[in-house]
């Protein structure tokens, strides 16, 4: 758990000072430009593998949970795009809420396909 308290404060701490190249790699930039978002869909891979080996040990997971958890990317992409914007929350307070969202995440993803637990950490049953 505590490895993705550090991932996610990082990832926050990249937007937040890097704010002009997060936006640009998020939101695709000025125009259309195929390698920004080439980019910013590796980046979203390699999030969700990332995710995926350390909840189910593996990267080559169910639809229904490669899905949730690009969701989850996704939301948090928009939700730190946000939170550059409008400064309200702390590092620390925004990094929580993507932490607890993202146990939310993974257990709708066991909900809607139980042979995708929900490591411990994110469990509410234990």
């Amino acid at each position: 758990m505590e490895r993705v308290h550090r991932t996610i404060d990082s990832y926050l701490r990249y937007a937040e000072h890097n704010q002009a190249a997060y936006r640009a790699i998020v939101s695709g930039g000025v125009g259309f430009d195929t390698e920004v978002h080439a980019i910013r869909d590796g980046v979203r891979e390699a999030i969700v593998a990332t995710i995926a080996e350390g909840a189910y040990g593996r990267t080559d997971i169910a639809p229904v949970a490669r899905m949730g958890l690009l969701a989850w990317v996704c939301s948090v992409e928009g939700a730190a795009l946000a939170w550059i914007a409008r400064g309200e929350l702390t590092r620390e307070t925004m990094s929580a809420l993507l932490v607890k969202t993202l146990g939310g995440t993974m257990r709708a993803i066991e909900e809607l396909d139980p042979a995708c637990p929900a490591p411990a950490p994110a469990r509410r049953d234990g």
